[in-house]
């Protein structure tokens, strides 16, 4: 398994680098749920670096796009065609349509979040031309094995980091100071409900909102690696840099034995509530009987 890597900054990079193998960047104005948003200059320059480094480079365009934006999606492509890209995240089918006029050369990843949750989907899209999938946060790790078993399709699991729960072109947090005349002092709040407390930010693409805890998931990539799985995706939103290369290497550490250990070194470093995410959370939805 390989590790694809979310960073916060770009300065991050070379720091994590010799500890990644792929590296996934939001695009500017083109993306959604990401700690860091990168200009086409900045990831010119970036790939040249990462391929020198022999990384692989995804780019996400994973937010809706309205029809009036369609133009500049397909200048965006044009333009990344002139670079050494490994594959595009979607959320928006317009790709899929895209790349089956001929207009995307690169690979296609299908990124929708809460709706990547099964094998039969996974197989319709690999019918339509994609080439991987990255599995929802909110499946059980059973769950992402039968996906496994069932689908030739690449997978990308979310192993580590904050989960992002909701995205919304309103602007949430901007709307409530506004209605109490309340100053903004930061872009990254947070919401606090039953005892959790939950990072949400306010950008000029709309409102966002996080996990209230990090997922650790290092003993499970250890059974993701024996079952096959392509990439494990790591977050670095709200996580300090050098605890990232602490946290990397206890990753590249791990084993059946040491797992556990190295875990808990990961808990006790990031002084932030930890757990498993959905990883051992059956979401079970049963019909109301209806009694008259």
């Amino acid at each position: 398994m390989k590790y694809m890597m979310v960073v916060n900054k770009k300065e991050m990079v070379e720091k994590v680098w010799d500890l990644c193998d792929a590296f996934l960047f939001g695009i500017q104005d083109y993306s959604v749920n990401f700690p860091y948003y990168i200009s086409l200059d900045e990831l010119k320059e970036l790939v040249i670096k990462l391929k020198a480094k022999k990384k692989e480079v995804f780019v996400s365009l994973n937010k809706n796009f309205h029809h009036e934006e369609l133009e500049g999606l397909k200048q965006l492509l044009e333009a990344l065609k002139t670079l050494e890209i490994d594959g595009i995240f979607y959320y928006d089918i317009a790709l899929v349509t895209l790349k089956q006029e001929g207009m995307i050369p690169f690979p296609l990843i299908w990124s929708q979040e809460h709706l990547t949750t099964n094998y039969d989907t996974c197989n319709f899209w690999q019918k339509q031309g994609v080439d991987m999938a990255l599995l929802s946060g909110e499946i059980t790790l059973d769950e992402i094995l039968e996906i496994r078993k069932h689908t030739t399709m690449k997978l990308i699991v979310p192993i580590f980091g904050y989960l992002p729960m909701f995205v919304s072109k309103r602007h949430l947090v901007k709307n409530y100071l506004e209605k109490f005349q309340l100053s903004k002092k930061n872009t990254t709040y947070f919401i606090k409900k039953e005892g959790n407390t939950y990072p949400i930010i306010d950008h000029k693409y709309g409102t966002e909102v996080y996990s209230a805890s990090i997922l650790n998931g290092l003993t499970e990539s250890i059974v993701l690696k024996e079952a096959s799985i392509d990439y494990g995706l790591i977050t670095s939103f709200m996580i300090e840099m050098d605890d990232m290369v602490k946290i990397l290497k206890n990753f590249h550490e791990a084993n059946e034995k040491t797992a556990p250990v190295l875990e808990e070194e990961i808990n006790l470093l990031l002084e932030k509530p930890t757990d498993k995410g959905f990883f051992y959370k059956e979401t079970v939805f049963r019909v109301k009987k209806y009694e008259k």
